[in-house]
């Protein structure tokens, strides 16, 4: 069959022998896709500049038996000012690893998500913006394109409408905010199935519980301003809003990484 040309940005790598790499690319054509790099892992050749993670390419692909291989490869952009600072670099690196995860998601958004990413990855780089609201913003849209966009103006047990005096908590596994009174319900009913369990003696019989994080009215109205507001990034903040989106972001990774089910080794930079 004949090649065909991709325009794909690098977000993760393992070796395959001596001196190749696979590559996990996602494209604006064809969403995730891997390939193998030959000579990837030779200094000094071609295609191991063009293979770093993070990279945007022009590529040319061959048809291969189970991996397509890459034949030839320009690069676009590789964000060298955000290579030269390394916290906003691991915000970078975890914007890749979000995307190696939840890719496969996103094959007919793939053209919306190539340029949203891209675009990210330049904010971070040109500091346009504190990186956790930046963060923030990417984390709600790639949200939102999976269909796991999280409920913040109606608690997700009853449907009423969120308000300051209202809010109790964010529910994992429902994907959004539990208001106080849900919340009081839910804790009488964990206790309900918890004495029936005890009087069945049956190990079966126990909680279905989700993983809740208590969230209060500041960080909320930031994941709200987030949600609704994606553009106040270049809007100066005071200290307590900066710790408040930062919080924010924090919550909404640990419902990121309940829906991937693993934890994002990227965080473990930021987080330092």
């Amino acid at each position: 069959m004949p090649n065909y040309s991709l325009t794909a940005i690098n977000v993760g790598s393992f070796a395959l022998g001596e001196a190749d790499r696979i590559l996990t690319l996602f494209s604006a054509e064809r969403g995730l896709v891997r390939a193998v790099a030959k000579g990837a892992r030779k200094p000094g050749t071609k295609i191991a500049g063009r293979a770093d993670v993070l990279n945007v390419n022009k590529l040319m692909l061959a048809r291969g038996r189970s991996l397509d291989i890459i034949v030839q490869a320009e690069q676009i952009e590789s964000f060298p000012k955000l290579r030269q600072d390394l916290f906003r670099l691991a915000y970078g690196l975890y914007y890749a690893e979000l995307t190696a995860q939840f890719g496969e998601g996103l094959e007919e958004e793939a053209e919306i998500f190539f340029g949203y990413l891209c675009q990210a990855l330049r904010l971070q780089a040109e500091a346009k913006g504190e990186p956790a609201i930046l963060c923030l913003d990417f984390e709600l849209k790639l949200l939102e394109l999976l269909g796991y966009k999280p409920e913040l103006d109606f608690c997700v047990g009853c449907r009423r409408v969120l308000s300051n005096p209202s809010i109790a908590v964010f529910d994992h596994e429902l994907g959004g905010i539990l208001c106080q009174s849900c919340l009081v319900e839910d804790r009488r009913m964990q206790r309900h199935q918890v004495a029936e369990a005890s009087a069945d003696y049956r190990p079966e019989a126990g909680l279905s519980s989700s993983l809740k994080t208590h969230i209060t009215p500041l960080v909320w109205q930031a994941l709200v301003s987030a949600s609704h507001d994606p553009e106040r990034h270049n809007a100066q903040v005071s200290a307590s809003i900066s710790r408040a989106n930062t919080a924010g972001c924090r919550l909404i990774q640990t419902y990121i990484e309940h829906k991937a089910g693993r934890r994002m080794k990227a965080l473990d930079l930021i987080k330092v």
